[in-house]
């Protein structure tokens, strides 16, 4: 199975939306397909042996005027900023953006005419209303083959009007007719409809007035309504996409964060060459004012690097040999040298705009109903019209609803047209992913990944926020604060001849360093850094370690000599019947350190006490969370007591402390219903492998971006730089982006629920007021234009 996100050109109402998706799934072999208007894409998870990318691209032209962008091969798209040439080699060539800035320039220069045409008509409509006997002042042609009085103004109207409508307005009639060889309808279905039926009556009228003489002998014709609704709807549609367009610039402002060239050291030389031509362990030299090309970890050098626009932290970091560096940051004070371990679409920025391009293409849930209403909406409404046609041909003038020498049939084609204009799917499909777009963009300026549109959406609902405690609330590098040895304990003969010095302390300290040495758990290697790296012993090399097994939870054993070795917690040492002496217990009592005993042949000789320093902005973290009514939980492998005194020290609420790695899940599970079997919503925060299944099961799985590859690909929510603040800032965000699809979802049903009763003409019995066509369709774009205004408004969001 193949996933792709295609751009589409030619998308311009909701109902466009609905049709590709129905017409696209029908296809063998596609298991999914997503439009998101929105964002003018489509996101398709199909079987390359049952269909290929050219019958996708036909099955969607076959659904209208739309165009699926490929390259030239008809391969990869251009367009998808997940394509590794396109990261790796900065290329500003975007063939969508192409296409639809074309497509934009030509509805421009459509509209310009369009409005000409438009201004004239007001200009009769100005004169007519200024009390001139317009039709006086132009007069009247008799045809002498037939006993016909044709209006000159009315022929003139005519003439002006139809290249207008049909030739300004050929998009419609060319979408409604694909919509209807499809066997379905959408938004340009409703506009060709009252277009056509006010060009239709009002060129019979101009050519046959006889036939709907009224009593008065006046007929009226709708031109004026035909071109204003075909102005008015062109310019609504011109000021959406760009107003989508600002929306949808978070993935083009990442973009240009990449630079084109590269400083690399080949055979001792300094050459420029493409960033596309950067190879991995290609070492680079960046000046200061530069940016770093790609990702890598520095040889050579010292600097404070700004990576605001990566991680969203306002203050430079310093960096030196042995730090990384992230591609599009800059460096600011100093020269530096690094070696590329990350280059092309591997690189974080790489990363992040995919990720930004996949959770603006997803779908929230609340969407999922305004999709089953779009769906059904544009044949809702020309069933709705037929229904008012009729009701004011035949019941109104029977219930006495007429004004005085009213004709009926140029009053009910008059609704009508009405109904069919003002109605407008264009804002529901609108209302949503506008918002989720400009969401997610403004969390991507804020060092905040959001992976799909449902995490943005279901952050304002959690309730209880979980924690693991080492690289989370602490900053997962712990170090030994203090070492205590039993000295009076023998040590076996066949290990004590390994060493030539007495020293009980350094052979414990030299056998510790030598069998944690094998681990890569964090509090391995802060015993191993204590006895190495700290001058407390030279490394001993050659010891004859054996059966070496990490026992998840717990710690490490091996044997030396056939001698069994065990460094661990006090679970270890009671599931293997060893006891911890009096002095062993009480050696160290600060409560917030963890506590690696070290037992011998069965006897426990020494206890390293290993502390893991708290983050800074931890306690401001929870307090914040604690403002907003979410409690707060910790989970730590820790002693009880270790982990309550962390917990208290920031502010946690609760501990579950000496769980199990793989029983991180198993208590987030116990944590999504209450005491009363209410749902409660989860977010769990982690950052290494062992927090990946917890990250998986929460509602919420919140990845530092420091930790592990593992549990960052499992997380819906990244900090991108790891700071703890973030999470507020996420939480808020999505309450105020589900504020705003709220807001928009009101606005654009409250428009319909309030419109199309008006346009019906509820107003005119009672007050004689009719709702024009032509407002009609100046309303319509106003209300798409509305909601894409509303969604920008997040771009304010600060914090």
């Amino acid at each position: 199975m193949r996933t792709e996100i295609y751009p589409i050109v030619g998308m311009h109402c909701a109902s466009c939306k609905t049709l590709i998706e129905r017409i696209v799934r029908k296809l063998p072999g596609v298991e999914s397909v997503s439009v998101n208007y929105a964002a003018e894409k489509m996101s398709i998870t199909f079987d390359e042996a049952k269909t290929t990318l050219l019958q996708i691209k036909a099955a969607v032209k076959s659904a209208g005027s739309y165009t699926l962008v490929t390259d030239d091969k008809g391969e990869t798209v251009l367009a998808s900023p997940n394509e590794a040439h396109k990261i790796s080699s900065g290329s500003s060539h975007d063939h969508a953006s192409m296409m639809k800035d074309d497509e934009y320039k030509k509805l421009k220069r459509t509209i310009l005419w369009v409005a000409f045409g438009a201004v004239v008509f007001l200009v009769l409509m100005v004169l007519m209303f200024t009390g001139n006997d317009v039709m006086e002042m132009f007069g009247y042609i008799t045809l002498s083959a037939a006993p016909i009085r044709l209006s000159v103004l009315h022929v003139l109207e005519f003439l002006l009007a139809t290249p207008i409508i049909f030739i300004g307005g050929k998009r419609f009639f060319t979408s409604a007719f694909a919509a209807l060889k499809s066997r379905s309808a959408n938004m340009d279905t409703l506009i060709a409809l009252g277009t056509l039926t006010a060009w239709s009556y009002s060129t019979v009228v101009t050519f046959i007035p006889s036939l709907f003489m009224d009593i008065t002998g006046e007929v009226a014709v709708f031109f004026e309504a035909a071109v204003f609704i075909t102005a008015f709807i062109l310019l609504g549609r011109l000021l959406e996409a760009r107003a989508k367009g600002s929306a949808n610039d978070a993935i083009q402002k990442l973009m240009h964060l990449q630079v084109k060239e590269a400083t690399v050291l080949r055979d001792g030389k300094e050459m420029r060459i493409p960033l596309q031509d950067v190879q991995i362990n290609d070492l680079i030299i960046v000046k200061p004012g530069e940016k770093i090309p790609v990702d890598g970890i520095i040889t050579e050098g010292f600097t404070a690097v700004d990576e605001a626009m990566i991680t969203g932290e306002s203050l430079p970091v310093e960096k030196t040999v042995g730090d990384s560096v992230i591609g599009a940051t800059i460096n600011t004070n100093g020269n530096i040298t690094f070696r590329a371990t990350r280059v092309g679409s591997e690189t974080v920025l790489a990363t992040i705009i995919k990720m930004v391009e996949e959770a603006q293409n997803s779908q929230a849930p609340i969407q999922k109903l305004v999709d089953q209403i779009s769906a059904v909406f544009v044949p809702i409404v020309i069933i709705v019209a037929l229904i008012f046609f009729f009701f004011w041909v035949f019941a109104a003038p029977r219930l006495g609803l007429l004004q005085p020498n009213v004709n009926t049939l140029q009053l009910a084609i008059y609704i009508a047209t009405t109904v069919l204009i003002i109605a407008c799917p264009c804002a529901l499909g609108l209302a949503t992913p506008t918002a989720i777009i400009v969401g997610t963009g403004k969390a991507a300026e804020k060092g905040i990944l959001i992976r799909n549109a449902e995490a943005l959406e279901l952050l304002k609902k959690v309730r209880i926020l979980v924690f693991d405690k080492t690289g989370t609330i602490t900053r997962g590098k712990p170090a030994v604060s203090a070492f205590t040895v039993i000295p009076e304990t023998r040590i076996p003969e066949s290990i004590r001849t390994l060493f030539s010095t007495e020293s009980f302390e350094q052979i414990v300290l030299a056998l510790s360093s030598a069998v944690e040495g094998k681990s890569e758990h964090p509090l391995s290697e802060a015993i191993v850094t204590y006895v190495v790296l700290q001058g407390k012993i030279d490394a001993v090399p050659g010891l004859p370690i054996a059966d070496f097994t990490s026992i998840s939870g717990r710690g490490v054993r091996a044997t030396i000599k056939s001698v069994p070795i065990l460094i661990g917690n006090n679970r270890l040492m009671d599931e293997n019947g060893i006891k911890l002496s009096e002095n062993l217990i009480t050696a160290h009592a600060d409560t917030t350190a963890s506590l690696s005993y070290v037992a011998i042949n069965g006897v426990a000789v020494a206890v390293f006490s290993i502390k893991d320093t708290i983050r800074d902005e931890a306690r401001e973290m929870i307090q914040r969370l604690h403002q907003k009514n979410i409690a707060t939980v910790m989970i730590s492998g820790d002693n009880i007591k270790t982990a309550k005194a962390i917990a208290s020290e920031v502010g946690i609420d609760s501990v579950i402390a000496e769980v199990l790695p793989g029983d991180k899940a198993r208590e987030v599970e116990k944590l999504q219903s209450d005491k009363n079997g209410n749902r409660v919503y989860i977010a769990f925060v982690g950052d290494g492998i062992n927090d990946a299944p917890a990250l998986a099961t929460a509602d919420i799985g919140i990845a530092m971006g420091t930790g592990t590859d593992i549990a960052i690909s499992t997380g819906s929510v990244i900090l991108v730089g790891g700071n703890l603040l973030k999470i507020n800032e996420a939480i808020h965000l999505s309450q105020r982006t589900v504020s705003i699809i709220k807001q928009n979802l009101a606005w654009a049903f409250g428009y319909n629920v309030l419109s199309i009763p008006i346009a019906a003409g509820i107003l005119y019995p009672a007050f004689g007021i009719l709702l024009s066509p032509a407002i009609a369709s100046a309303a319509m774009a106003f209300s798409s234009i509305s909601v894409v205004a509303n969604s920008l408004r997040l771009k304010l969001y600060s914090s």
